[in-house]
């Protein structure tokens, strides 16, 4: 079974996704087709954010094509390699987009960053630990997972295949520039 249909299926699992993870596989995304990949493959929108932001499956296939992040200003980089390990970020770290802005910043290294953020969530969410359990339970996620050092890892590949091109031409910025 799908990733996605054991979220639909697991009413508890989806709620924990919209929240505390921010990714909601309902909410619609604001970008319409005026975005297409430099590299003229499709992509596919998989879920939203709170904050207009979404998540695009790059590419034919199914849940094993890389993930592109789009932010509301237009912001955009690979995310993930595949719907396991995007999964694996937003329960894992669901602070993971401020780590990236923080470090791209040169604010400090990504573990010092990550861990930063990881006290000042729990902070705010008590329970955190708890969902995170249930979720990664219910979708067979592993919490191990260095998933921080996966997520660079994915960010440097976006450019040159995975950059959105507005129908207009202009390109939409990388998150992490690829020689980062």
């Amino acid at each position: 079974m799908s990733l996605i249909q054991c979220i639909k299926d697991d009413p508890e699992i989806t709620r924990l996704l919209v929240f505390p993870f921010d990714f909601d596989l309902e909410r619609p995304y604001w970008v319409g087709e005026d975005e297409t990949l430099r590299s003229g493959q499709p992509k596919e929108a998989i879920a939203g954010a709170a904050s207009g932001a979404g998540y695009f499956f790059c590419g034919q296939g199914g849940e094993e094509r890389p993930v592109l992040y789009l932010s509301c200003d237009g912001m955009t980089s690979l995310v993930a390699e595949n719907l396991t390990d995007l999964l694996t970020l937003v329960v894992v770290a669901p602070w993971w987009l401020t780590c990236l802005s923080g470090w791209q910043d040169g604010v400090g290294g990504m573990q010092a960053i990550s861990e930063k953020c990881r006290a000042e969530f729990i902070e705010d969410i008590p329970d955190l630990v708890e969902s995170q359990r249930r979720v990664a339970s219910g979708l067979g996620l592993d919490l191990t997972s260095d998933v921080m050092t996966r997520l660079l890892s994915a960010a440097r590949r976006t450019d040159p295949e995975f950059i959105l091109v507005h129908s207009e031409g202009h390109e939409l910025e990388p998150l992490v520039p690829a020689a980062a």
